[in-house]
């Protein structure tokens, strides 16, 4: 039998494992494209929030414009297939996990992306994690960061989001 982590609710051992997984799997399946393989990965009504609560930060606008939150499964696998462009890869490092209820925690995890000109980008997701009679699946994720100042790429990207139909608040 797997025991409880000290200090946790009702998450087992395996629990954390699972979570761990499912955050890490997340950057795997967008690397590779398997778009289907983001069933898995979230509930069918999840919310894919890449505003970090923030104004605009990818531009460096003054403007509170912000990348609509996306809500549902085949919105958010349209919309990462459709309209966004990535960077070369997702390194998903340093999970901290909050249990909030039983079958519900919230996990942080610092993010690195190489990008073209040798630079990295770095943010911070925060998954609302919950589990679901398929397992644990992302319900909410959003991304914020440490810096605000705008890279010139994410700036191009968001050109391009913008051309292929992406929608800004």
């Amino acid at each position: 039998m797997i025991e409880k982590l000290p200090g946790a609710s009702s998450r087992t051992a395996e629990d954390t494992l699972a979570i761990h997984e499912l955050v890490v799997r997340y950057g795997f399946v967008l690397d590779d494209q398997d778009w289907d393989g983001f069933r898995q990965i979230f509930t069918d009504d999840a919310v894919l929030d890449f505003g970090g609560g923030r104004g605009n930060r990818h531009t460096g606008s003054d403007q509170p414009e912000r990348l609509a939150p996306i809500v549902g499964i085949e919105e958010i696998i349209r919309n990462l297939r459709d309209v966004q462009t990535h960077p070369y890869q997702h390194i998903l490092a340093s999970h901290l996990i909050e249990d909030q209820g039983p079958d519900e925690v919230i996990v942080r995890s610092k993010a690195l992306f190489p990008i073209p000109g040798q630079l990295v980008l770095e943010t911070v997701y925060r998954d609302l994690v919950v589990r679901t009679s398929s397992g644990w699946r992302i319900r909410h994720k959003s991304v914020g960061g440490y810096r605000t100042d705008p890279a010139p790429w994410m700036e191009q990207q968001v050109a391009r989001w913008r051309a292929r139909g992406a929608i800004f608040e």
